[in-house]
């Protein structure tokens, strides 16, 4: 392992105070150096990091954004490497998010130079600061909003070249345009809605509407079925302790899974004889039993198998380095043991909104206000419905 990591470190002075010190020096260090060799043999991430280090200068962000090609295994490559520089400290923290959503916002301008004033105003000043703020404030999800951040770019590129076509500038576009781009595939397309809120508010438009796509009613679990599902992830040492916790969190207060990935260890404190659960704003006190499992899943060892990918006091920390468990793969654990996300999601809302009205459900589960009215309609708790569809309609 020493003598690979000469050789790849060649042309870095061996002073200790270059920008590859700290990553030469704790990868020497690894209790674990058959790993680190292995990667060092085998990777194509350090294939690239040795192609970059050669080039004997600083080593930038700039620099492994050039080297992601068209391939589909060169991003996820790029990206990884970029999270360890990141974490040997090689490579400076920057807003990822931002910068990728950026990125493919200038892909889409190259395609489309005629329509580049109007994507990147509607960019910079409406889908990119959402997209900040919800990270900011809900945190997880990080491919899903880099991801639908792309779809809406693409979207708006597609309409307004789609309306070009017909001879058409964005402000004489009309509402039947509008939907008969929308019937050739509606499925797809309804992203278009954001864009065309947008240009419609800032007076790009005339006033165009696009209604939200339905979304289906979510199917919920037996009531006996979730009970027993709860008591298992409480009890049953056979499963891992990761699954058990976040089975426990999903059946108990029906968070998404993004979040629950996404936890860190400082949700779970400590005050007294009592363990509270931090989701949002309000810390939630749990039950001895739960309390007892999110503890233990807190005192784990990080894994030490990479030098770099420490846990950072996330509670289910993941194999890239510094990152946090992928809502998929979290996923994919929980159904391996018959634990459903979404009807248990479902479940849990519904028994919450059963009880707590909108204003205290939103802080407890870090749920929005909308979203916490709609779980409450659809517990369906109160009869206002059905007073007024009595009056409305009133018996003989």
């Amino acid at each position: 392992m020493r003598d690979r990591l000469g050789t790849l470190f060649s042309t870095v002075p061996d002073d200790g105070r270059g920008a590859y010190a700290h990553m030469r020096a704790a990868l020497i260090e690894c209790p674990e150096p058959g790993t680190v060799l292995n990667w060092l043999r085998n990777s194509h991430s350090a294939r690239l990091l040795a192609d970059l280090v050669a080039r004997g200068r600083p080593l930038t962000h700039l620099d492994l954004d050039a080297t992601a090609g068209d391939g589909r295994a060169a991003p996820r490559t790029v990206d990884y490497l970029r999270g360890l520089l990141v974490a040997y400290q090689v490579l400076p923290e920057r807003d990822e998010l931002s910068a990728r959503i950026e990125r493919h916002l200038d892909r889409v301008v190259a395609r489309h130079p005629e329509h580049a004033l109007l994507l990147r105003s509607y960019v910079r000043w409406s889908l990119l600061p959402r997209a900040r703020r919800h990270e900011r404030l809900r945190g997880g999800g990080f491919l899903g909003r880099v991801h639908s951040a792309y779809s809406r770019i693409n979207r708006a590129a597609e309409f307004l070249t789609a309306m070009a076509a017909q001879g058409r500038l964005l402000r004489e576009v009309t509402q039947h345009d509008v939907d008969a781009w929308l019937a050739i595939n509606p499925g797809t397309r309804f992203t278009v809605r954001d864009f065309i809120v947008w240009a419609t508010r800032r007076g790009h438009a005339c006033p165009l509407d696009v209604a939200h796509w339905p979304k289906r009613d979510p199917v919920s679990l037996a009531e006996d079925s979730h009970w027993e599902l709860l008591h298992q992830c409480l009890t049953d040492t056979d499963l891992p302790l990761d699954v058990r916790g976040a089975g426990a969190i999903l059946l108990l207060f029906g968070q998404h899974l993004t979040r629950i990935a996404a936890l860190t260890t400082h949700a779970v404190t400590t005050v007294g004889e009592h363990t509270f659960l931090t989701l949002d704003l309000t810390p939630i006190p749990l039950p001895g039993s739960l309390a007892g499992l999110l503890t233990d899943l807190t005192d784990m060892p990080p894994p030490t198998n990479w030098a770099a990918n420490s846990s950072q006091d996330w509670l289910f920390p993941g194999d890239r380095p510094g990152q946090h468990l992928s809502a998929s793969v979290l996923g994919r654990r929980l159904a391996a043991h018959n634990i459903p996300n979404r009807p248990a999601r479902a479940t849990a809302l519904v028994a919450f909104a059963q009880d707590l009205p909108p204003a205290v459900l939103g802080p407890v589960l870090g749920l929005h206000p909308v979203t916490a009215a709609h779980w409450r309609r659809r517990a369906s708790t109160d009869w206002a419905t059905y007073l007024e569809a009595r009056l409305a309609t009133p018996p003989p």
